[in-house]
């Protein structure tokens, strides 16, 4: 199947079914992966992890998930930060801000 889009470093978007089910999928992008589930009212990141930082991978990652947002007119949220300094860089430098009251960060599209 041909992509949707052309990511920076032209990257796939793999996907597969989480095997704890309830609506969750997982995905790679090169050397990144994780955990994504669409709901009702957003696109919820639920993991990231890159096996490889620095290489520019998590900039496909966030391609690839704000290309989807766009599409389903939906926002884009990031779920439950283990990582604050990661939280800090997706507000500063990736246009997301924080939801009142969570450990969580949205962006919204127009």
């Amino acid at each position: 199947m041909k992509n949707a889009i052309r990511t920076k470093h032209n990257l796939d978007f793999k996907v597969c079914d989480d095997p704890m089910g309830n609506g969750v999928m997982r995905y790679m992008v090169g050397t990144c992966n994780g955990q994504y589930e669409f709901m009702p009212f957003a696109i919820a990141i639920i993991s990231i992890v890159n096996d490889s930082p620095g290489n520019g991978h998590l900039d496909d990652v966030f391609e690839w998930f704000e290309y989807a947002a766009k599409r389903d007119k939906k926002p884009l949220m990031i779920m439950e930060f283990f990582n604050q300094r990661f939280k800090q860089h997706c507000i500063l430098k990736r246009g997301f801000m924080p939801v009142p009251g969570t450990n969580n960060v949205v962006k919204f599209f127009l």
